[in-house]
């Protein structure tokens, strides 16, 4: 027997692959989520299983990023794929393009999980809400530009005169796609600026109608965004995951509308108050005031009477310095008198004129004693009444 030849093991799992994907077109398949992993790629991993099998299935970044919801272990889901083979590890498996929880429940159910996700990280937290701005000048809107919430909104201002500017980001709010055009349609009020508060919402619909506030990506864009954003979905009893992670939940579009109005009109009534208030204390003020003035009037005193007043006070104040400047002028010279009389007695001269003399010698040398001259020296003798030449002659010291 002839042998043909052979197929490498990568040819064969190629042909495999070929195979099963031509016998296959894209198809739904109903299981229960085993193993499943998310990667830091953003793809899903997981296996579908029923009691009696299982198989592999993948789901890409792009198609697990349009998911509503994160499936979990357990679930029972639809998932709508195409059959491949994994050519690494020649293993067929399933590559996802769409997965739908089987059943409402099991779609609560991954809401719940959801909500339990995100509250642990805080996005609901109160003290992360902040205060609605008491006068907005520009409220943003996210909502569809055709439906009835846009109109009830600006109804509500019409009716209620509120000068405000109304900037519509139309997004879709119902549908696969809805998720990705609300984010949009929230970012690029951000981008755009100027807005001083945002409503994001929709009238009524049925619970899996408003499923998109209730998207992972659209609760954090509510929770992260730098306004402060009102979310009113639906009817007063709904209740989506954005109402929690908003700053402020409104039961309806209508109601958010009443919200923004009600804080300009608050602040309006606060100022009216504050003015009233204003004037009649200015009011009450003035006639205090008028009150004291003619009570000062009376204890008034003519301005000459006050300057008659100090010039005799001047007067006065004059003669006593005056009188106080001779007396002490006339101590003072008799002091002085004294003083000089006693200053004269003990002068040098008083002491010559009592017959003392003062010997210098020619350099002025006063001569304390015989030592400090030789004979024939000359010397000035001074008195009372003049000088006298003198010459030594001789001379004794004093033993």
């Amino acid at each position: 027997m002839e042998r043909s030849a052979p197929f490498s093991v990568s040819e064969l799992t190629r042909h495999i692959k070929d195979a099963l994907e031509m016998a296959f077109p894209p198809l739904w398949v109903e299981g229960e989520v085993s193993d499943f992993r998310a990667a830091a790629s953003g793809h899903m991993y997981f296996t579908l299983k029923d009691d009696q099998a299982r198989i592999r299935t993948v789901m890409f970044r792009r198609e697990a990023a349009r998911l509503p919801f994160i499936p979990a272990d357990g679930m029972q889901v639809l998932v709508h794929a195409r059959l491949s083979v994994y050519e690494a590890r020649g293993e067929y498996q399933l590559i996802a393009d769409d997965l739908e929880p089987r059943g409402l429940g099991a779609m609560r159910q991954a809401m719940e999980r959801l909500r339990l996700k995100l509250e642990a990280e805080g996005l609901f937290a109160p003290e992360r809400k902040r205060p609605l701005p008491l006068y907005p000048h520009r409220v943003g809107v996210v909502t569809s530009a055709s439906g009835a919430a846009i109109r009830d909104i600006l109804k509500v201002f019409a009716d209620r005169d509120t000068p405000v500017n109304v900037l519509v980001s139309p997004a879709l709010v119902q549908g696969r796609e809805a998720p990705g055009s609300i984010v949009g349609a929230l970012a690029a009020l951000v981008e755009h600026g100027g807005c001083d508060v945002i409503i994001v919402g929709r009238g009524g619909g049925s619970w899996e109608d408003l499923l998109p506030f209730s998207d992972e990506k659209v609760v954090r864009a509510v929770a992260g965004c730098p306004l402060p954003v009102i979310c009113a979905v639906g009817h007063e009893i709904d209740v989506c995951l954005c109402d929690l992670a908003a700053d402020v939940r409104a039961p309806t579009p209508s109601a958010a509308a009443e919200m923004v109005a009600e804080g300009r009109a608050a602040l309006q009534r606060v100022l009216s108050h504050l003015a009233h208030r204003l004037v009649a204390g200015m009011r009450l003020r003035v006639a205090d005031s008028g009150r004291k003035v003619v009570e000062l009037g009376s204890r008034l005193i003519h301005p000459r009477y006050l300057l008659d007043q100090g010039r005799m006070k001047l007067d006065d104040l004059s003669f006593r310095l005056l009188s106080h400047v001779r007396s002490r002028l006339e101590r003072c010279r008799g002091e002085l008198g004294r003083l000089s009389a006693l200053l004269r007695s003990l002068g040098p001269q008083a002491v010559l004129e009592r017959g003392y003399a003062v010997v210098q010698k020619q350099d002025g040398t006063v001569v304390r004693r015989p030592g400090q001259v030789r004979e024939g020296e000359r010397l000035d003798v001074r008195v009372a009444e003049g000088r006298i030449r003198a010459k030594v002659e001789g001379g004794k010291e004093k033993k």
